[in-house]
């Protein structure tokens, strides 16, 4: 299916915000995943960019932010940018946020015992002094 094909077929697409973040997108049924750009993104859609190695009519799956593995049909690629459109809407949110991780856990308090620190008994047991 050539790019004019698929474009007549879809639906208008919605209102894009820029953005600048990284995701992965593996070929559907497998392969090594590639590491992108999204430059811009909305509910249905996004602009990715190092796109070189896309066709228009794949099929992809795109994993940003805290989405893994979201559907994606690729509608255009020219000068190493693509447009992508999700199989089905996502949250940009969900897409903009990061994984949680679970904060450290405080280590518990360290005392040293350092002796006496004042005066002439500091220096009681110094070789150094007569």
């Amino acid at each position: 299916m050539d790019e004019a094909a698929i474009r007549e077929t879809l639906p208008p697409r919605q209102p894009r915000q820029q953005v600048m973040l990284s995701a992965e997108i593996c070929g559907f049924g497998g392969g090594a995943p590639t590491k992108h750009r999204i430059k811009d993104l909305s509910v249905s859609g996004a602009r990715i960019d190092r796109a070189d190695g896309l066709r228009p009519g794949a099929t992809v799956l795109v994993s940003v932010g805290v989405l893994k593995a979201v559907g994606a049909t690729v509608i255009w690629v020219k000068d190493g940018v693509a447009g992508l459109r999700f199989a089905e809407t996502i949250d940009p949110d969900a897409a903009r946020s990061k994984a949680m991780i679970a904060p450290p856990k405080p280590r518990p308090p360290v005392t040293i015992d350092r002796g006496a620190t004042a005066g002439w008994i500091q220096d009681l047991h110094s070789p150094y002094r007569r």
